[in-house]
């Protein structure tokens, strides 16, 4: 019987989320393409989306550590993943603008490659050209646009350790801007949705904005002692 109600919940909680998805969907990726500054309307929509999919299938997101975030400031957001319920996680969290990193592969899914391309910085790995590009889009985006989200793990943490290995893009990135690292540590995401999973339940997530990591002044032989340190306090908080 349990199994049974909580796959009518899989099922309406997955409705909900394609529901308001195409209901918003030219809110995600209209106002973005007529313009730059359209990008404030576009992450309203996307934020919005992320209340009502929290709203009605009562997964609730208990946000600490806002005033780690200040506004007018561009950052490289740097959080864990366990679970797909992350996602909703950080536009609830963050009340500003944000660039989430996508591989180009993901360009490719039908519909959902055109929400990629608007929404987020696709990174282009295939020969050292488009890497370049791809540097200096990411540059300018932190220094007149807006944040960046990576998940540094590069996946969805299936292990029983709290982090995954850290890949270096994330901090090559912050340190070739000058920009702040901004640790956001997700909690209990995995135990309502499991990773690559469809079955949810209803429950709270935890997520906690820790304090801003600066670098100006380093330089890219600093970056294995800057990753050592975002490691260290995200995981303490994880296990904490």
């Amino acid at each position: 019987m349990l199994k049974f109600f909580q796959f009518i919940y899989t099922v309406w909680a997955l409705l909900i989320f394609h529901v308001f998805m195409i209901i918003l969907f030219p809110f995600f990726i209209i106002p973005s393409l007529i313009s730059k500054k359209g990008s404030r309307l576009s992450f309203k929509a996307i934020r919005l989306w992320s209340f009502l999919f929290s709203f009605f299938n009562r997964i609730i997101y208990k946000v600490e550590g806002k005033k780690n975030f200040e506004k007018g400031q561009n950052y490289v957001i740097i959080s864990n993943h366990t679970s797909f319920l992350d996602t909703p996680a950080i536009p609830q969290a963050i009340d500003a603008p944000f660039k989430a990193l996508a591989k180009k592969e993901l360009t490719k899914i039908p519909i959902f490659g055109i929400i990629i391309k608007t929404i987020t910085e696709v990174v282009d790995r295939s020969n050292p050209q488009s890497r370049q590009r791809s540097k200096d889009r990411l540059n300018e985006v932190l220094r007149n646009e807006n944040s960046i989200l990576v998940f540094p793990e590069g996946t969805m943490n299936r292990t029983d350790k709290p982090l995954q290995g850290f890949y270096d893009g994330a901090f090559r990135i912050a340190i070739d801007a000058q920009a702040p690292i901004l640790p956001v540590v997700i909690k209990g995401a995995a135990k309502l949705m499991k990773p690559s999973s469809f079955v949810m339940n209803p429950g709270k997530v935890y997520v906690k904005l820790l304090a801003p990591i600066s670098t100006i002044g380093l330089t890219q032989k600093e970056l294995p002692q800057l990753k050592a340190e975002v490691v260290e306090k995200m995981q303490a908080e994880l296990l904490d």
